[in-house]
């Protein structure tokens, strides 16, 4: 699986266009409200594959043909990280992440999991990036993954957790720590992955 997007063997995005990636990213977040509001699982499935679907298609089709390589490049190259350009994209990590938490845990748990992936997620990075340039990060945070992004994340998937999963304050505050810290944890599995299923088991888990 691909690296972490706070690997340090990737260089980093600028910060302009990592409000662009993020941006993008939080528009996911449409997915957990709907949910929420009262979407029909086998609408929202519908849709969500749909997306994988096509995410899968353009993945396979970008590195098979170099025409459709070359366009995404100049759509999207700008927004996406040096390893990507050799493995699969953190956008269609988060699809198949998103449809496979609707398709396989309760409603409940899949609004948590799907908020903690597509806002949670997102805000750790934003908040790690402006942390990192302040002046006021240490050292060893920077570039990589730092305090103020998990505290950012954990913050924000608490918000969603409890007022849209309808979990009680204590239970999101667990759930949301869990996705925090799986958007941490060093290893090469993608974080859209991580997140998703952590928060995803630990939220069915107290369901």
């Amino acid at each position: 699986m691909a690296p972490s997007h706070h690997t340090l063997t990737s260089p980093p995005l600028s910060l302009r266009h990592e409000f662009v990636r993020k941006a993008l990213h939080l528009s996911a977040a449409v997915f957990p409200i709907a949910y929420s509001l009262g979407a029909q699982r086998n609408t929202l499935e519908m849709f969500l594959a749909i997306i994988s679907a096509f995410a899968i298609l353009t993945e396979a089709l970008r590195r098979a043909n170099a025409t459709v390589g070359a366009a995404f490049e100049r759509a999207f190259g700008s927004l996406i990280r040096q390893h990507e350009r050799r493995s699969i994209t953190g956008a269609t990590w988060l699809a198949v992440s998103c449809l496979v938490a609707v398709v396989v845990l309760s409603r409940n748990a899949a609004i948590a999991a799907l908020w903690c992936a597509a806002v949670g997620d997102p805000v750790a990075t934003i908040a790690g990036r402006v942390w990192s340039t302040s002046g006021a990060a240490k050292s060893g945070e920077k570039g990589g993954k730092t305090m103020m992004g998990s505290l950012a994340c954990a913050a924000a998937s608490f918000v969603g957790v409890w007022m849209l999963a309808g979990y009680s304050p204590a239970t999101a505050a667990v759930i949301a720590a869990g996705a925090a810290v799986a958007e941490a944890m060093p290893t090469r599995i993608d974080d859209n992955v991580r997140v998703t299923s952590v928060a995803g088991a630990i939220a069915q888990l107290l369901a």
